[in-house]
């Protein structure tokens, strides 16, 4: 369905805002990504009124027995975590590969997936949302591996292509989830290193493996 010259100016402005916010997080020092994003968070949270009402639909069957003042704070730290996720994500082409190392303690990658990638077959990892996804993918491709993501497709299309290429410029190959995202990503498995599936996709593969990134340290 074409868009309307209104939502073409909404979009135009939303695609802008994310490239200005991602210039303008190069220049933030990692430990105070957290206080920027308490920072950004609070203007998101008042501005993205049907979201937040979603949050909150959200945080009340969660937490049923939390005060509306409770519910309130609680959806307040989803927005304050979006954007410090968001701040974190867009500083990572300014990092080297010495400074995102840094940032990791990892667990289970020699026990599980260096097994699994010498047997030639290529690993696939689910990864659950807890973290900024972006920097595990990163930090992977700099040890050498080459890395295939699946990812939900995010509107309006040009805000899309600009975290696709985002994520190309860290080494990673993009898939978009929808019918073919299975086929697809299991098609080139094989000849490639590590396969990453977000919450919104998932597959299996003869192959099983956990590697476990932690939290970023900041």
């Amino acid at each position: 369905m074409p868009r309307s010259p209104r939502q073409e100016i909404t979009d135009n402005l939303t695609v802008g805002a994310y490239k200005l916010g991602s210039v303008i997080s190069k220049g933030v020092p990692s430990a105070f990504s957290a206080l920027a994003g308490t920072l950004v968070g609070g203007p998101a949270a008042l501005a993205m009124r049907d979201k937040r009402a979603m949050v909150e639909r959200h945080m009340r069957r969660v937490v049923p027995q939390a005060s509306n003042w409770e519910i309130r704070r609680l959806t307040q730290r989803v927005f304050d975590s979006y954007a410090r996720y968001y701040i974190e994500s867009f500083r990572l082409p300014a990092l080297t590969n010495r400074q995102v190392a840094a940032s990791f303690d990892v667990e289970g990658y020699d026990e599980h997936l260096l097994p699994a990638l010498q047997a030639g077959k290529g690993a696939i990892l689910a990864l659950p949302h807890l973290g900024g996804w972006e920097w595990a993918g990163r930090w992977a491709a700099d040890l050498g591996n080459r890395m295939t993501v699946v990812v939900e497709p995010l509107d309006p299309p040009e805000l899309f292509e600009w975290f696709v290429s985002l994520r190309q410029k860290f080494g990673m190959k993009v898939i978009p989830v929808g019918p073919e995202a299975g086929s697809a990503a299991l098609a080139i498995t094989a000849s490639i290193t590590l396969l990453a599936a977000g919450t919104s996709a998932s597959g299996s593969s003869n192959t099983s493996s956990s590697c476990t990134c932690n939290s970023i340290r900041t």
